[in-house]
């Protein structure tokens, strides 16, 4: 009994190292963001969700909170990663 968890401990550690061979060299995720903004929240929220969408349907991971107001407007981030 004592050899079964050296054996599936061993496969494991086989796996892992052939994932960690397999992955190619450049395979670091990479991260984007542009800003959104108007003259109302409406107008900020709806260029936001706009580009949350397109960036989605893109295939891309989205993050989308909100709109904030900033000195006299509104101002959003639209970020996004591989």
């Amino acid at each position: 009994m004592v050899k079964k968890p050296a054996v599936v401990s061993a496969a494991l550690v086989s796996l892992a190292v052939t994932l960690t061979v397999a992955a190619p060299a450049n395979a670091a995720t990479r991260y984007y963001q542009q800003s959104v903004s108007g003259a109302s929240q409406m107008e900020c929220e709806a260029a936001g969700s706009q580009l949350a969408q397109q960036k989605m349907a893109e295939g891309y991971l989205v993050t989308w909170v909100g709109c904030g107001h900033s000195n006299f407007h509104w101002v959003g981030v639209v970020a996004w990663s591989d």
